[in-house]
């Protein structure tokens, strides 16, 4: 056994004190305080222990205790080798533990094998990072905390889906040709689905993974939300729920999670007195024109190849002419969504949300969203323009025809239109769940086996209505949704001439009025400040 004596020479004039006895072998020193006339003080040893920077723990409890109790004479373990400790800790949900390294004295050092003899120990078995356990076993980073294990996370389930096998959306603008010219053979509003066809699919919700905590309990995923594929007017739906097939030719449409096909009807000449004014619930596909006079209306989208003369058009979807309008200040247009046409001459025109032509001339244009004057020359001669968000024009105006506005902004009747139109959904809601109270009732006398005739005519009855007024709630909140979408852009309304401005414009921007008394190339009129401004247009915009 190797030992080693040492003085301390407190008081040189006088005897130790106490000694030191430093035991290698054992790990340890030992002080001893002798009888002298001076008692020496905790600091005293701390500071003679400290002094010889021994690799040791010093026990400063054990020396407090001894100096307590005035031992003389007694050689007390005061400092010794102490192994390095540690600590794992997990919090109370069980998402991670973390390794908290203690320092250590000249003793053996913490191990791997240690940590994972205490791993076991506390049931720590899943998502043990053993290769941050061996960094922080190199770094010997003391009192931090080192993650060390993480929970497996739950891969929550995806809800179902409607995937649709038809466009939802069909493009408003015609191809440009060279030369200013536009070609509006290509643009299709209507499509078309054969009986038979599959509209839609179902995508199933997905159960999703559970996940584990690091102590191995199972964290639950969330399944993902199932929803009801449902079939509309026209079309039948498969025995497991999962595909909707149309039941008739005609054009489909997906409101809510219910699929619809409506019939096209189509008329390969003109609308002449050989076929009459159309009322048709559904699209209606012209390959002619429309001559004077006559009034077509549908419920969903009109096509028309040839011109149409002062006629009466109105859709509650698109409206496409591809010859144009000459409505010889008679003609009245109105569509639910979006109207396109060659050219517009001496007409009013209503759209919900966009308009796209060639030429408005001496005509009045009216948008829930945008106007788009861009196509082949572009020109707004005497006319009238007004849209919520944008009027896009290449030319504005003419040094000879007589005044043309251009209105772009917020309009009341456009917040009248969507109360109106919100009432009218509440009071179909209303109307739908009253009719489904009296399907459940009847439904629930048919299992008992007590429904006469006249009750099963009824119910058949109810049941064509419920569906009736499914497909106009649908409606009604697609409208909704259309206008909201309109408003909520309408942050700067904005009117943008490509082209040429002329003089004898009026510019008008929500309530700010703009009259053009000179001639502007490639402008963009717009509010700021309280006045409107004009800027250079930038055709990137």
């Amino acid at each position: 056994m190797t030992s080693m004596r040492e003085h301390n020479d407190v008081d040189s004039n006088g005897p130790d004190p106490f000694t030191i006895e430093v035991k290698e072998e054992e790990g340890c020193a030992f002080v001893t305080i002798h009888d002298t006339a001076e008692y020496p003080s905790l600091e005293q040893i701390l500071n003679c222990l400290r002094d010889r920077n021994l690799p040791y723990w010093i026990d400063e409890g054990t020396i407090a205790k001894e100096l307590a109790k005035k031992t003389t004479g007694q050689p007390f373990r005061a400092a010794f080798a102490k192994d390095p400790k540690f600590e794992i800790k997990v919090d109370t949900a069980q998402r991670f533990a973390t390794l908290v390294l203690k320092e250590g004295f000249d003793g053996r050092e913490t191990t791997m094998v240690d940590v994972q003899l205490k791993l076991n120990e506390m049931g720590i078995v899943s998502g043990v990072d053993l290769d941050r356990v061996v960094l922080a076993l190199s770094e010997k980073t003391c009192d931090k905390p080192v993650v060390i294990a993480r929970a497996t996370e739950p891969v929550h389930g995806t809800d179902a889906a409607v995937d649709c096998l038809f466009p939802l959306q069909l493009t408003m603008h015609p191809k440009e040709l060279e030369n200013n010219r536009v070609d509006f053979r290509e643009l299709k509003l209507i499509y078309a689905a054969a009986q038979g066809d599959v509209l839609a699919r179902k995508i199933p919700a997905t159960r999703g993974k559970p996940g584990m905590t690091v102590t191995g309990k199972e964290i639950p995923a969330k399944p993902g939300r199932d929803i009801a594929l449902t079939a509309g007017r026209n079309t039948t739906i498969s025995p497991d729920g999962m595909e909707v097939t149309a039941a008739i030719a005609g054009q489909p449409f997906l409101k809510g999670r219910s699929v619809f096909v409506e019939p096209v009807y189509s008329i390969k000449g003109d609308i002449n007195y050989s076929v009459g004014n159309v009322d048709f619930k559904g699209s209606v596909k012209i390959d002619g024109s429309v001559v004077s006079g006559f009034s077509i209306k549908a419920t969903e989208s009109i096509e028309i190849n040839g011109v149409v003369e002062d006629c009466f058009l109105e859709a509650g979807m698109d409206i496409s002419i591809k010859g144009g309008v000459l409505g010889a200040d008679k003609g009245i247009i109105k569509a639910g969504r979006d109207f396109s046409a060659l050219f517009v001459e001496n007409c009013h025109v209503e759209a919900g949300r966009n308009i796209v032509v060639g030429d408005a001339l001496n005509s009045e244009l009216s948008a829930g969203d945008s106007i788009d004057v861009v196509l082949g020359t572009g020109r707004v001669i005497g006319s009238k323009l007004s849209a919520q968000n944008l009027a896009a024009i290449n030319t504005l105006g003419s040094p000879i025809a007589g005044r043309t506005q251009v209105a772009v902004g917020f309009e009341p009747k456009t917040v009248a239109l969507l109360k109106e139109v919100k009432e009218s959904a509440r009071k179909t809601e209303y109307t739908l769940e009253e009719i489904g109270k009296h399907i459940s009732t009847l439904e629930e006398l048919s299992r008992t086996g007590s429904l006469t005739e006249e009750k099963e005519n009824l119910y058949g009855r109810l049941l064509a209505t419920a569906d009736e007024l499914d497909h106009q709630l649908q409606e009604h909140r697609g409208r909704i949704e259309m206008i909201e979408s309109t408003m909520a852009k309408a942050a700067q309304p904005t009117v943008k001439v490509r082209g040429t401005c002329y003089p004898n414009v009026r510019i008008k921007i929500g309530t700010l009025m703009f009259d053009c008394t000179t001639e502007y190339q490639s402008a963009v009129f717009y509010e700021e400040d309280g006045r409107i401004k004009v800027n250079v247009y930038d055709n990137k915009t």
